[in-house]
């Protein structure tokens, strides 16, 4: 190991945006990253934590067993209509959704939070609704696998209100810690949790209707059990994409990037946000609903073909790489096209499967595109090092 030491420098204007109180930051390793951030107080921290994830839990807990005495029940099942997990997903969801919106909306006002600053108010509701029906797909998926692990499971009153509190802690845990590190360029990897979990929990909850003989759309259907994750899924991701196209565009502004290409463009990602809405909330069932999601499902192809051919004259400083990915997802969409239109070698089912993950997948790419252009140049700072080891040994 070396025995250099060295001094840095680094600008004032960096330091009076992160020092404590006692003109102390605070450096430490992580991987191969070296990071400088404001000092953290543990201890203080984690009383905060305690206090304010525990006592909610324990006014939910009281609901609980008030709900449960009320019905004079003797043992509490694991799952079921009436049971720890349906009170969960209920007193669960709604103390988490409190805990987030408190802290979410605390941080946001707050001026020394410089990571929830360029979020704008308007867009805090479908943030907050999307971390709502994230957590209530997260409790249904994972309490839908404990049904099938451990059939017929149940408890004493007591038991059971020990389980209860015990999972209420770490929904208000992940609420309050998810509302203390959201920053704006989390709203893409929100989009693709609510997409990706969404959907998979959708496969999981119907694979008794045997959905893929029929089409991807089935899923929405009112004749599988459990329609509403995927609507919903499809509508809340159209939310998101909405308030991210706002936030994306205002940043292009404020960067000096405007004209009609970029306002083109604005308006195509807006049309293509509602008609992803438009899919879930036009269920693919017979008569008028099913025409409402044909159309609303073609737009949405029409609107990816335009954006990849235009993209080179839409959006500035478009990167060779980004060019090359664009066209060979293009080919990609129209080979499937033709593998399942015209010689019949691919479903129904497995070509909608392909088309969502190549269409999802270069509208992320291109949400990448744009938010690099949101980037100030000074968000990255060169730091000079001196080495001061031989004026130790000097002194």
């Amino acid at each position: 190991m070396s025995n250099k030491k060295y001094e840095i420098e680094v600008p004032a204007s960096l330091l009076d945006s992160i020092k404590g109180a006692d003109d102390v930051i605070q450096i430490r390793r992580e991987s191969n990253k070296i990071i400088i951030e404001k000092p953290t107080n543990y201890k203080n921290n984690e009383s905060l934590s305690l206090r304010y994830f525990i006592y909610p839990s324990i006014v939910m807990t009281a609901i609980f067993f008030l709900s449960v005495m009320t019905r004079k029940m003797s043992q509490v099942p694991l799952t079921g209509n009436f049971s720890i997990a349906s009170h969960l997903i209920y007193l669960g969801l709604i103390s988490g959704m409190c805990s987030f919106t408190y802290f979410f909306i605390k941080g946001k006002k707050n001026p020394k939070n410089k990571s929830t600053q360029d979020i704008y108010w308007r867009n805090v509701p479908t943030i907050i609704f999307s971390f709502t029906v994230t957590l209530a797909l997260l409790l249904s998926a994972f309490f839908w696998m404990i049904s099938k692990l451990f059939v017929g499971a149940s408890f004493d009153v007591l038991t059971a209100g020990a389980v209860f509190f015990f999972f209420s802690c770490v929904i208000n845990y992940y609420m309050i810690y998810s509302a203390n590190i959201f920053t704006s360029s989390m709203i893409v990897s929100l989009l693709i949790s609510v997409i990706m979990g969404g959907v998979f929990f959708a496969m999981l909850t119907n694979s008794q209707s045997k959905w893929w003989q029929y089409n991807f759309s089935y899923l929405g259907t009112h004749d599988v059990v459990r329609s509403w994750p995927f609507n919903l899924t499809l509508i809340l991701a159209s939310l998101l994409m909405i308030a991210l196209v706002d936030y994306l565009f205002v940043s292009l502004n404020n960067h000096g990037y405007k004209g009609k290409g970029i306002t083109t463009l604005r308006i195509l990602m807006t049309l293509l946000s509602i008609s992803l809405g438009g899919v879930g909330f036009f269920p693919n069932n017979k008569g008028m609903w099913h025409e409402m999601h044909n159309r609303a499902a073609n737009l949405m192809v029409l609107i990816i073909i335009i954006l990849i051919i235009g993209i080179k004259w839409l959006l500035p400083k478009v990167t060779k790489e980004f060019l090359i990915v664009s066209y060979a997802i293009a080919i990609c969409l129209v080979l499937s096209n033709f593998l399942f239109e015209t010689i019949g070698y691919l479903s129904l089912t497995v070509f909608e499967i392909i088309a969502f993950g190549l269409a999802f997948s270069w509208i992320l790419l291109l949400l990448q595109q744009i938010n690099r252009l949101t980037s100030y140049d000074d968000d990255v700072i060169l730091i000079n090092l001196k080495d001061i080891t031989q004026k130790e040994v000097e002194k």
